[in-house]
């Protein structure tokens, strides 16, 4: 006979993933898996609780079908939002919001602000020329133009080393990159994108121009302006390169520069987990780090100040205190946070559960491991009635 459930909680796993999912459900309290579903739709879970009236928690995670099928199925039954969900949508918001604060940060930097002035008035990057591609969702397009103005800043202070007479082997080490990383986007010309360039295919006089251009910016290696206009379709020799360039050679004056600091290495999705991990768990360095960001950037100050208190109130299991951060949210001028918290408010019963009481989906992906494991073991053949027995009365 089976045992009443009291907490559920309710996940889904792959059977072939991106093409078809079915549903694991466990006894939160026992910490075993009491069924599992075909599918995720929200019918079947819906059916299933229908038959199990005794059920008081529902634990899951921010998933439309699953809302749905607790709301319908399980009316008298607390629903709780797993807390993981939802600090993973939280870091998210993070690093769409740190992507775009990385130049306000580097503004700091006085011995390279000078020469990176100079560089944007001489240099202007011309727009290329995008692949005919299908409309890209909404919330996809947002998080690659934060992860784009990251990139972009980073080859325009690498560029403006690069100037200023650091090998690839400095820049690479100041910046906390790879040498192969600053080599290739220093190739490139440009930092990496999705987008595809046109290659020209002409005699050389036509390139001259670009040559100039190139050396104005500061690329004055005559290598790497043979293999630019080459792959723009120059079929001349390198040596006429050199020679033109031999002409145009200077040395640069070199710049003493302040040591590297945190500013330099900067990354979005690095300062995303300094934004949400406890700060006394920090080191020195990670919170030299961490204040350095604050002091340069007023919108990151902000967004770690609501950060801190919204994971505060979740390690502390304060769900009394939503109400109190909705409105310090509401009251910030960051539209990204914003959007979070209304996402927040449409489930505000489940969110403030998740903050106050214990429950949450950690158990059920222990036994969605098994599962796996199970599945695997059985060489594709794990159709559902036999993987339902082997989990429902394993030994």
């Amino acid at each position: 006979m089976t045992r009443a459930v009291r907490v559920l909680g309710v996940d889904d796993f792959a059977w072939k993933k991106r093409f078809t999912y079915g549903t694991i459900l466990v006894d939160l309290e026992r910490r075993k898996i009491i069924d599992v579903l075909p599918d995720r739709e929200s019918a079947t879970v819906e059916a299933w609780l229908k038959e199990h009236p005794e059920v008081e928690f529902v634990s899951r995670d921010r998933g439309k079908d699953f809302t749905k099928a607790a709301t319908m199925g399980a009316p008298q039954a607390q629903q709780v939002v797993d807390r993981f969900h939802v600090v993973k949508n939280l870091s998210e918001v993070l690093q769409e919001i740190l992507g775009h604060c990385r130049a306000e940060i580097r503004q700091g930097e006085a011995a390279v602000s000078e020469f990176e002035k100079a560089a944007e008035e001489r240099a202007r990057r011309l727009p290329t020329v995008a692949t005919w591609q299908q409309r890209t969702p909404a919330h996809v397009k947002k998080a690659h133009q934060a992860r784009q103005a990251s990139r972009d800043d980073r080859y325009k202070q690498m560029t403006t080393l690069r100037a200023q007479g650091l090998t690839q082997r400095e820049v690479a080490k100041r910046m906390g990159m790879s040498e192969r990383a600053v080599r290739t986007w220093l190739k490139r010309g440009a930092a990496p994108t999705n987008e595809r360039h046109f290659r020209r295919r002409s005699v050389f006089d036509p390139y001259a121009a670009y040559v100039l251009e190139r050396w104005q910016d500061g690329i004055h290696e005559a290598r790497q302006l043979y293999e630019e206009i080459q792959a723009q379709g120059f079929s001349g020799t390198v040596r006429i390169v050199q020679r033109f360039v031999q002409a145009l050679r200077d040395k640069p004056e070199k710049i003493t520069l302040a040591p590297a600091t945190g500013a330099d290495r900067f990354s979005s999705k690095t300062a995303t987990w300094l934004f949400i991990r406890d700060p006394k768990q920090l080191t020195k360095q990670k919170q030299a780090e961490l204040e350095l960001i604050c002091q340069r950037s007023e919108m990151a100050r902000k967004t770690y100040a609501l950060t801190q208190q919204f994971m505060s109130m979740l390690r502390l299991r304060r769900g009394q205190d939503f109400e109190l951060w909705l409105s310090a949210v509401e009251a910030s001028s960051i539209p990204q946070l914003r959007r979070f918290a209304q996402g927040l408010l449409k489930d505000k019963n489940a969110v403030v559960a998740g903050l106050t009481l214990s429950y949450s989906n950690g158990p059920i992906e222990a036994q969605v491991h098994k599962l796996k494991l199970v599945k695997r073991s059985m060489y594709g053949r794990a159709k559902l009635p036999l993987l339902r027995q082997r989990l429902l009365h394993a030994a």
